[in-house]
Formats: C-alpha cells, structure tokens, sequence
C-alpha cells in the first residue's frame, strides 16, 4: 500500500488558501448583507396598525335614507386586505348571521387611510327601488383616529359623498356555558 493517502491528507490537499479565503469572504458577505437587510426592515417597514371590529356611525353625518336608523360598519383585516359589512339596525342575533356571511365590502389600507367598496344588500331605504333583496353600492374612504373612523360614504355611483363619523364598539364578551 504504498500509494495509499491518509484521510486526513487528502482533506489537506482540497483546502487551499485560495479556497478558505473564498469561503471566509462569502460567508462575511452573506452576513454582512443580512445585517443590512435587517437594520432596512426595522426603521423602514412598519406594519398597519389593527383597526377589525365593529363601528356605529353618528345617525347625524349620514345620508338622508339613513338618518333614522343606526348603522353599523364590521371591518374585518388581513394586514393591509380588508374586507367588511355595513347595516343598518343591526341586533345581537343580526351579527351571528353576518359573522356567517361573506362579506360584501373589500378594500385596502394604503397610505394611512382605508378604502373599501361593494354592494351590500338591504339597506334600508337607500336603494333605488323598494324590493327586499336589492343592493346599494357603497364606495368608503377613512382614516382611522384612536377609536373613532372618519371619512366620506357614497351609497351609489351617482351620489354625492357624504362625511361620516363612526366609534369603534367595545368587543362582545365571551358568554360561560356550563356542561
């Protein structure tokens, strides 16, 4: 076995200067972009801020079909994605159905404020036509100030829109159930 090589001999052989120099640079590189990277993302990238759950707006800024009732706005949000359902004289037993629906309402957070549009069905009194099952399209652009919502609502295309105030809702407790 003259030609035979130690295991560790051949080891040696592969690792040059050259190599481990390579190596060593690369490895600083990847390092040194990554603490780049991260120092960008914690001053630079800010999350929008959690503004999901229920606001009732102020019969007095709405529009003329629904000064007499109260109105209800239900935002739910997927980072900067949300979506939401508006209605009017909403109750306890109306919100477990609309928990279950699909919500009508879908839009953004960009640039600190909130858009959202779609058509929501049975307003009362807004739509063009008295028949139960027909919708109002409603455009909503806000911004978000603590715990109130303010902005501008048309309820259809051709309307003129109007300013709103809304205040966020306290959540609803969870109920005990006893076994």
């Amino acid at each position: 076995m003259p030609n035979a090589q130690l295991p560790i001999t051949k080891i040696m052989n592969h690792l040059r200067l050259k190599s481990l120099a390579f190596y060593g640079v690369t490895i600083g590189l990847v390092a040194l972009l990554f603490k780049v990277v991260s120092a960008y993302g914690e001053t630079k990238l800010t999350a929008a801020p959690a503004i999901g759950g229920s606001y009732r707006f102020d019969a007095q800024s709405l529009p003329e079909c629904l000064k007499s009732d109260f109105l209800v706005l239900t935002i739910e949000q997927s980072g900067v994605y949300l979506s939401g359902n508006l209605r009017s004289g909403s109750s306890e037993a109306d919100r477990e159905k609309i928990a279950e629906e699909t919500p009508p309402l879908h839009g953004k957070w960009e640039n600190q404020g909130l858009s959202l549009s779609g058509a929501v069905p049975n307003l009362a009194g807004c739509s063009d036509t008295t028949a139960t099952g027909q919708n109002s399209f409603v455009k909503m652009r806000g911004i978000v100030e603590g715990e109130s919502l303010k902005g501008k609502i048309s309820l259809t295309d051709k309307a003129a829109a109007t300013d709103f105030t809304a205040q966020k809702e306290a959540p609803p407790k969870p109920q005990k159930t006893e076994h």
